[in-house]
């Protein structure tokens, strides 16, 4: 009886000492979003775009004439980031969630071009695959310049543009994340967990709880990928930037910022604000970076909102 309690005792540690082992807490994120995607009733789908093999998430909708919404990542992000605000906004819209190149399941390829534009002409040729003639297409942070770079060379496929916490112009007021890159230093580049720590700090002011093993597992993965994200940063942040070209959007924009964001400062919310030819503002305070994520309910009642003031769409080539 002794020896089968001992042996009881030693596996339990076992099973505790795994939790701190940053693969550990990598294979319980991505288990935990797999089943929150089945869960919200989302297909992942692996689409053929000819250089690549672009996953997504995808949800239809009963109605086939609903609305579609493209929803775009962020710098270093992927499409789970998307699945609680998608969840959030129901089941009357077609949901296309992508990981965009060197993204996810997606991947990473040295050859391939990160430049917003050609981001953008990838998910032209998605909906291409797809059969959708118009969608809205939404974006955070660098997805929000992918999705602006999107509406500037396809407005006959947008039927509307969201940016949330968008990247691409320059803020009036540097943000703390833009002053380290000034100093030389990114905050994206992770080496260490203290690294990672003050990075996350950074991304939200309310972020959704996760435990301490499984950021661990988050800021492991970060390190692994260093040298990618570096190659993507070259591309995305120094070409088909925005400045001077917001007043060319023709399409109708829908500007989401939070208050509190630290790596885009909101005072670029009035540049978006004042030269986007037919746009609505909503400033959310206290928010940080990733407003999606922050407050998903709250989000997708505004985005809600802006689709349904559109005209109808036309879905499907």
């Amino acid at each position: 009886m002794r020896k089968l309690i001992w042996g009881f005792v030693i596996v339990i540690a076992l099973l505790w000492a795994t939790t701190w082992h940053p693969a550990t807490g990598q294979w319980v994120y991505d288990r935990t979003q797999t089943l929150e995607a089945w869960a919200y009733g989302f297909d992942k789908q692996q689409v053929a775009l000819g250089d690549m093999t672009m996953s997504i998430y995808q949800r239809r909708s009963s109605d086939e004439a609903a609305p579609t919404l493209v929803l775009l990542h962020g710098y270093t992000a992927s499409k789970e980031l998307w699945l609680r605000f998608g969840a959030a906004l129901g089941d009357s819209y077609r949901l296309v969630i992508p990981d965009l190149a060197g993204h996810g399941e997606t991947g990473f390829d040295p050859q391939w071009s990160y430049r917003p534009q050609a981001q953008a002409e990838r998910i032209k040729r998605l909906l291409d695959v797809l059969q959708v003639e118009q969608a809205v297409v939404a974006g955070n942070s660098m997805g929000g310049l992918i999705a602006a770079n999107f509406a500037l060379a396809y407005p006959e496929r947008s039927a509307g543009l969201v940016v949330i916490d968008p990247a691409g112009v320059t803020a009036p007021v540097a943000s703390r994340a833009e002053k380290l890159f000034r100093q030389g230093q990114s905050p994206f580049e992770i080496e260490s967990w203290q690294d990672f720590q003050e990075f996350y700090a950074m991304t939200m002011a309310e972020p959704p709880y996760v435990p301490t093993f499984v950021l661990k597992g988050m800021a492991a993965r970060y390190q692994e990928h260093k040298a990618e994200y570096i190659q993507i940063a070259e591309d995305f942040r120094n070409f088909d930037q925005l400045d001077n070209r917001l007043a060319a959007i023709s399409v109708p924009t829908f500007i989401i910022w939070g208050g509190a964001d630290q790596l885009l400062d909101v005072s670029s919310a009035a540049v978006w604000h004042a030269q986007v030819p037919n746009n609505e503002l909503l400033l959310m305070e206290g928010v940080g970076h990733m407003p999606m994520v922050e407050r998903p309910q709250q989000t997708a009642a505004a985005v809600r909102d802006f689709v349904e003031s559109l005209p109808a769409q036309q879905t499907e080539l």
